[in-house]
């Protein structure tokens, strides 16, 4: 069976051409795109097209238009335009959320591993602070999230990894979601506390192995637990 052409609209037309200017000039975050007219020049294609194509990029957060300083590429983190609809799907589908939490799995895993492999004591500090009061508030629900959350930040930035830090931070959105159909009405569950105590030792010890293993049997216990509702 022959298939139909696919049609490329012509937003998509000056992404592509964007991206591989961007890709065979080698920029990177911070630096400036140039001029439109001479984006229109280069890439050959309208102002018409190049500025649906732009539109398009700024909202999901690869560049950052700025008035009187031009078009700056950004850090490229997904903006609510995206996370939003998946917010949604998240809400009306259990599926959806127990995929995110296979999600977890894979990258916060990781996170805890290189985090005890990298961790400085100041970061540690931090991260016992914070489990410090996840413990004080363990019983308010709205701030045992808010420090468990905390505490999980603390732990991708220790990781040192930006890819994986800025996947994270993207879909932060859809995590307090999460939690706020996971966490029971009287706050954060004395197995979430058991784990995170025990995710610091491994800290303490720079164990990589002994993180990660803590972290997914942490995700996969409320994985269960979201299984069950």
């Amino acid at each position: 069976m022959v298939l139909p052409i696919k049609k490329i609209s012509v937003a998509e037309q000056a992404i592509e051409r964007i991206y591989e200017l961007i890709k065979e000039n080698e920029l990177k975050s911070g630096d400036k795109l140039p001029p439109e007219r001479d984006l229109m020049k280069t890439l050959k294609i309208s102002r018409t097209s190049l500025r649906e194509g732009i539109r398009a990029l700024e909202m999901i957060g690869v560049i950052d238009v700025r008035q009187g300083h031009g078009t700056i590429i950004g850090e490229a983190n997904l903006s609510n335009a995206i996370i939003k609809p998946l917010a949604f799907s998240i809400l009306l589908n259990k599926n959806t959320f127990i995929e995110l939490f296979e999600a977890r799995k894979v990258i916060e895993v990781e996170c805890a591993g290189l985090a005890a492999e990298k961790m400085t004591s100041s970061e540690l500090e931090k991260i016992k602070k914070s489990f410090k009061s996840l413990i004080r508030y363990k019983k308010d629900r709205e701030k045992s999230i808010k420090y468990e959350i905390r505490l999980h930040e603390e732990i991708t930035r220790a990781a040192k990894n930006k890819v994986l830090e800025r996947i994270l931070s993207s879909i932060k959105t859809l995590l307090k979601e999460s939690r706020d159909t996971t966490v029971p009405e009287d706050g954060v569950s004395p197995e979430t506390i058991i784990y995170h105590k025990e995710l610091i030792q491994s800290f303490n010890t720079h164990n990589s192995a002994k993180a990660r293993s803590i972290m997914y049997k942490h995700l996969d216990s409320v994985s269960k637990r979201l299984k069950k509702i």
